[in-house]
């Protein structure tokens, strides 16, 4: 027999006593359903763990294109100025992969860069009579921006070629009352772009600067100039 000490003889005398008293009680089998029941909650239900491993083998939920459907992109009405530059600025750290099938520089060297009249009549023949069509076009399949990009510019495009003018509506860096950029004049591809970003600079020299990362018309007038050099190559 293996030699015990006083205290672990003592403790296997207690537990021989408890035994006793819980048998004489009746209380034994109850100890035995306990632990029973204590075991069986340590181990994992088979049917949670099958449920589990669903969740991570389910596939994530497959993105749609509607050109691919060939449904139509939604677009949301048009907003004013300020708050499309709130939208701008709100997302203007969230980068959107874009593509462009034309690239060209923008003299910087040059204050005017009129067309020919040969050059004229080709861009009118090629617009068909669709102008803003034809724009939209370009934008969407050719030099292809973000929707919301693509909405300011065509706005500020539209206001230019119905004579509508542009001016800097903000709270905070407004232009004067009655400032506005080439009011009364119908802007289209076949005139001096590059003379009216020239414009378009004193402007913002006299009545402001935009705050809104070039869309009132510093970008627009770019994407006109692209339109146009790209119809004419």
């Amino acid at each position: 027999m293996t030699n015990l000490s006083d205290y672990e003889l003592q403790r296997l005398e207690k537990i021989k006593r408890n035994e006793k008293r819980l048998a004489e009680l009746g209380l034994d089998k109850a100890k035995q359903t306990l632990k029973r029941s204590a075991t069986a909650a340590k181990k994992p239900s088979r049917k949670k763990k099958n449920r589990a491993a669903a969740a991570k083998v389910a596939s994530p939920p497959q993105r749609s294109s509607r050109r691919l459907k060939r449904q139509p992109v939604l677009f949301e009405p048009l907003m004013d100025d300020e708050i499309i530059r709130k939208i701008d600025s709100s997302s203007s750290s969230k980068k959107v992969a874009r593509t462009t099938k034309f690239r060209c520089e923008i003299p910087m060297d040059l204050k005017s860069s009129p067309l020919s009249e040969k050059e004229k009549d080709l861009i009118n023949k090629k617009m068909e009579e669709d102008f803003l069509g034809k724009f939209e076009d370009y934008l969407t399949e050719v030099d292809e921006l973000s929707t919301q990009n693509k909405r300011n510019v065509i706005r500020q495009i539209t206001k230019l070629h119905t004579g509508e003018g542009i001016t800097y509506e903000s709270k905070a860096y407004g232009w004067p009352e009655g400032c506005y950029f080439m009011k009364g004049k119908v802007i289209g591809p076949t005139d001096d772009i590059i003379h009216l970003m020239e414009i378009a600079q004193t402007c913002e020299d006299d009545w402001g600067q935009d705050h809104g990362n070039g869309w009132l018309l510093r970008h627009p007038l770019k994407k006109l100039y692209m339109f146009q050099q790209y119809h004419l190559r």
